[in-house]
């Protein structure tokens, strides 16, 4: 592998960037959202290319992912294998139309299979299994405010595209590489990174970032424990001898097991604030995500759009559920809203 120098602090501008021997990272730009820019690699192959996520379906990101591709190569043709970390529109929206130019194969995690079909046949029902979800955590108020931009600002259901195939792990072999598929849930069910143990190289998707923490607890489903598969998840990637990391979001970096650490020790922490939240005489899901400082900047909850609010909730559920998995809370249903409780002998 050449020489290379991780992404400076502006990595949402610019591109593409060669980022390892053939390796070249394309950030696509996210209007209207604040993570920016989603970084979609391109593995250049003697038989065609490799994509590794593909940004939304939005003109200006089409436009700079094919602009990027032509300077590479021969354009969106080139492209034989989209592989999607995970089932997010930022990562797998514009598949459809890969697949269109190309006739590129598309692979998405065997996790993610369920959500993936529902976006693409049903979005509504993934509207409602959320509202659900809330509503069952005390947070009628952010279903009312979702509610009402959703009326003031009507927006067709987006159909999301079906992969060619749902891998469950494994190995893929590219341009000599002998690349290990890993599921790593947590963020979504189906996540998955990739691991080219030759080079060292792991392609992070949404699971290790630089610099924040991936949303967790974002699902369909409305049951399960995605926060200790999160957990787990990194403990997996931790012990891989990684000399550079390419995350979807943020900069490239090198100290795959330090910011490990960091994030281990952040949900270490979440978890005991959401305990003391409880602890204190917050009941439901909102409650705590109300008690508790959110972002980088320590944000309060009403100071957060109606998505980041949504996402907050979510997240806490995340973290209640795992404190009763532990055993360190209890959880019952009053007036159809869970509340929790310390568990007895907790204090």
């Amino acid at each position: 592998m050449t020489a290379y120098t991780p992404t400076p602090a502006v990595w949402a501008e610019g591109g593409p960037e060669e980022v390892g021997d053939g390796i070249f990272r394309i950030p696509l730009p996210l209007p209207n959202d604040a993570l920016k820019a989603v970084n979609a690699y391109l593995w250049r192959g003697d038989a065609g290319d490799l994509l590794i996520d593909c940004g939304w379906v939005d003109p200006l990101s089409w436009e700079v992912l094919t602009s990027s591709l032509k300077r590479l190569g021969s354009g969106v043709a080139s492209v034989r294998h989209l592989f999607a970390t995970h089932v997010h529109g930022d990562h797998l929206g514009a598949a459809d139309l890969i697949r269109e130019q190309s006739g590129a194969f598309v692979t998405l995690g065997l996790g993610d299979r369920e959500t993936a079909e529902i976006m693409a046949t049903d979005p509504e029902l993934s509207r409602n299994r959320t509202r659900e979800l809330l509503l069952r955590h005390g947070a009628a108020s952010v279903v009312e405010l979702i509610d009402r931009e959703a009326a003031a600002q009507p927006r067709a259901p987006r159909l999301s595209p079906l992969p060619d195939l749902f891998l469950g792990g494994g190995e893929l072999r590219f341009q000599g590489h002998h690349l290990d598929v890993l599921p790593t849930p947590g963020h979504t069910r189906g996540h998955l990174c990739l691991w080219d143990s030759a080079g060292q190289i792991l392609f992070s998707g949404d699971h290790v970032l630089p610099h924040i923490t991936p949303s967790i607890g974002v699902e369909l489903s409305l049951e399960g424990l995605p926060l200790l598969h999160f957990l787990q998840s990194l403990e997996l990637v931790q012990k891989l001898p990684a000399l550079l990391v390419l995350p979807a979001h943020g900069p490239t970096f090198r100290n795959l097991s330090d910011r490990v650490d960091q994030l281990l020790q952040h949900h270490r922490d979440r978890l005991r604030l959401c305990r003391e939240a409880v602890a204190s005489g917050c009941r439901s899901a909102l409650q705590v995500a109300q008690a508790l400082p959110w972002t980088r900047r320590e944000r309060h909850f009403p100071e957060l759009d109606s998505f980041n609010q949504l996402l907050a909730v979510n997240e806490t559920v995340a973290h209640l559920e795992l404190l009763v998995h532990r055993g360190e809370l209890v959880s019952g249903l009053s007036h159809l809203v869970v509340e929790y409780t310390l568990a007895p002998g907790e204090s």
